[in-house]
């Protein structure tokens, strides 16, 4: 279950539900996989003007991350989904990855 005080999402493919966590690892794994910065590919998310291979540099390292291994086939997943499925939920991850943890903003 996603603790979205650390800024976690969760998201459902092929059944089951996953934990997209916002570790240093992930996201430096997703920029290189993105081939650009957290910001554009936010960016990107909110104005719906990702693809598929957003989705998945996105998916994979942030799935990995919250402690279970991503669906075998990630891209078969993602399309059972549907791709505008995830747009949201993707987006809040990431922005939830730039804006830190809120466990650490609460009074």
């Amino acid at each position: 279950m996603a603790n979205h005080q650390r800024g976690e999402v969760s998201v459902t493919l092929a059944g089951t539900e996953f934990t997209l966590r916002p570790t240093f690892a992930a996201l430096a794994e997703i920029e290189s996989r993105a081939g650009m910065g957290l910001v554009p590919l936010a960016q990107r998310f909110l104005d719906r003007q990702f693809g598929l291979s957003d989705v998945l540099a996105v998916l994979g390292p942030a799935i990995k991350a919250g402690g279970a291994p991503p669906p075998e086939k990630l891209g078969d997943a993602v399309v059972a989904a549907g791709v505008l499925n995830l747009a949201g939920p993707i987006a809040r991850f990431l922005a939830h990855a730039l804006g830190g943890d809120r466990a650490e903003t609460q009074p």
